[in-house]
């Protein structure tokens, strides 16, 4: 009997300890990622000021489940007259609006790793092998049939173990 509650105590402790944890979400809203893939929904919709703008689902805020290594992250446009780019993700270079955080192109590239797009789906692989945040670009562009400019809008993903950088920061 005895045997048998340490066998059964010790395959409850291993399937915790495979279980995945999450850090808290650093973000107002965001979608948990767990390997091997995760995607989010992009939308080109009115300003309500006679424009456009890009809607994307969570606010495009991704954060990474604890030890998912090699998460493909897959964006879906599904507006037609607009199309993804080779440079349609990108890291968020810039201090731009003012108050943004950014990340450079070393530690963005250490982390993902871009594929092949289509124009209505682009993907990347999330290494998620070093913990922090990392600030992206999502840019949309109109088709050779649609007029406008391209939209972008600033996003995040919060990479394993998230310790606060970033604290106080909301994405929005």
């Amino acid at each position: 009997m005895k045997a048998m509650t340490f066998a059964i105590g010790a395959a409850a402790a291993l399937a915790a300890a495979g279980c995945t944890t999450l850090d808290p979400m650093p973000f107002a809203t965001g979608k948990d990622c767990f390997y091997p893939a995760c995607s989010l929904n992009v939308a080109v919709v009115d300003d309500g000021k006679g424009g456009k703008r890009l809607q994307v689902e969570s606010d495009g805020n991704l954060r990474m489940g604890t030890r998912h290594r090699l998460v493909a992250i897959v964006w879906n446009l599904k507006t037609p007259g607009y199309e993804f780019r080779g440079d349609s993700i990108n890291p968020h270079t810039s201090r731009q609006p003012p108050g943004t955080p950014r990340t450079s192109y070393g530690e963005w590239s250490s982390q993902i790793l871009p594929h092949a797009y289509w124009t209505d789906n682009i993907s990347v692989t999330n290494m998620n092998n070093d913990r922090g945040l990392l600030y992206y670009n999502i840019t949309v562009y109109p088709d050779q049939y649609t007029q406008g400019e391209p939209m972008t809008f600033v996003a995040a993903i919060a990479n394993d173990g998230w310790q606060g950088r970033a604290a106080g920061w909301v994405m929005h």
